[in-house]
């Protein structure tokens, strides 16, 4: 939030400290911000190609969805990304900045705002971010559940675990076993069970907090 209201350019860019872009993204980004109704643009998210770690290879299978085809063409979005994003200023200025009291999802938050402003967000394929981050198996799980969930949706935690569990096993470990890859379905197995036990940890803190 501070950063958008220090900077003194029309145009702001983010790039996690984790993500790297090449030389060229600003530039190729710049271009589609010739229409007034753009608010901001990125592309999609891969692994840095030296991670090769199951834990990586996970990520790019099932998180970033490296083995599946994704679209050429430029279009409109309805979500906000920002793990490699060009924003305009003025837009999300005008739309109330991002909400400094949420301590995730608040890109979603943003691109909602800017979305009901009528603004539009954009994604090109070739405006890339690649992750150069290691994940543990505890960061993972909870990137997972933060990009498959909504700030604004309440969700029921065993009704959450059964549709975690029916993806991990019908979808995610099938693939992983099918293609020979072990210690992937492995991973995929676990996934459900972990963000089972962190929620009810979670509900569990809270009740003592307020009991106190």
């Amino acid at each position: 939030m501070l950063g958008i209201c220090e900077s003194n350019t029309p145009f702001v860019l983010f790039c996690d400290s984790s993500n790297s872009i090449d030389n060229r993204f600003v530039d190729r980004a710049l271009k589609h911000f010739d229409n007034h109704s753009i608010s901001a643009c990125f592309g999609r998210i891969l692994n840095d190609p030296s991670l090769k770690d199951p834990m990586s290879i996970w990520r790019s299978r099932h998180l970033f969805r490296e083995t599946k085809a994704y679209r050429s063409d430029i279009h409109n979005v309805d979500t906000l990304i920002t793990y490699a994003v060009l924003l305009r200023k003025e837009h999300v200025i005008k739309v109330g900045n991002f909400n400094p009291k949420l301590k995730e999802c608040e890109d979603q938050d943003l691109g909602d705002k800017l979305l009901n402003h009528k603004y539009k967000l954009l994604s090109d394929p070739k405006l890339i971010a690649y992750s150069l981050r290691k994940e543990s198996i505890s960061t993972l799980c909870l990137r997972y559940r933060r990009w498959h969930s909504h700030y604004n949706i309440s969700h029921n935690i065993i009704a959450q675990f059964l549709s975690t569990l029916k993806t991990s096993f019908l979808i995610f470990a099938r693939q992983d076993l099918e293609d020979g890859n072990f210690k992937c379905s492995l991973i995929s197995i676990y996934l459900p069970f972990y963000l089972l036990f962190h929620d009810f940890r979670c509900i569990i803190k809270i009740f003592l907090k307020n009991d106190r």
